[in-house]
């Protein structure tokens, strides 16, 4: 006589009761990475423009300004950058492309619930890099980008980019261990 095969139903409830463990776990935990890992992504391609704009100011010996735009095509004269950027050259630092063929790279509006903006720069709509490089001589020239999830507001989990008066871009670290990166003055970056 043959003994049929297959599962009991305890076996098969258990087996639920492990799947379901192991999703309400995993889920959240890949929720999380997948938005980190967008966050990264944000922040190393604005890290990226800048850049190449202070690569292309060096190169060309002639000012290149990098902007919050609306359209791609022109600076919107917004400290909030969510809407995108772009980098162009721009001779004589008026803050419009010098021509048609003046645009360095542009980047769209950025994922619903990403806030990105600038944060104690002079003039928080633009950054402009000097044909050696750097910010301009002014006041305080430098400052710092930063990126927050609107649903969220949490500052622990926001990125940010410090710019240095040399134009030097660099990933913002936690340099006092509470847990929220700091800004190019050493203050705990915010999210709105």
């Amino acid at each position: 006589m043959n003994k049929a095969s297959g599962l009991t139903l305890i076996e098969l409830l258990v087996t639920v009761a492990v799947v379901s463990i192991m999703l309400a776990v995993g889920v959240p935990a890949y929720q999380r990475m997948t938005e980190d890992n967008r966050r990264v992504a944000i922040i190393n391609s604005l890290a990226g423009a800048l850049n190449l704009a202070r690569s292309e100011a060096v190169k060309q010996a002639r000012a290149v300004t990098v902007c919050a735009s609306n359209d791609g095509n022109i600076c919107s004269g917004n400290p909030d950058w969510s809407s995108g950027w772009i980098a162009f050259l721009d001779q004589n630092r008026d803050g419009n492309p010098d021509d048609a063929n003046a645009l360095i790279s542009r980047q769209g509006i950025l994922p619903a619930g990403m806030a990105l903006r600038a944060t104690q720069f002079d003039d928080n709509t633009m950054l402009q890099f000097l044909p050696n490089g750097r910010l301009p001589a002014t006041g305080d020239p430098d400052g710092t980008f930063v990126l927050c999830d609107t649903r969220t507001n949490d500052a622990t989990r926001a990125r940010a980019l410090n710019v240095n008066a040399l134009g030097r871009v660099s990933t913002a670290r936690d340099t006092n261990n509470s847990g929220i990166r700091n800004d190019v003055e050493g203050n705990d970056v915010t999210c709105p």
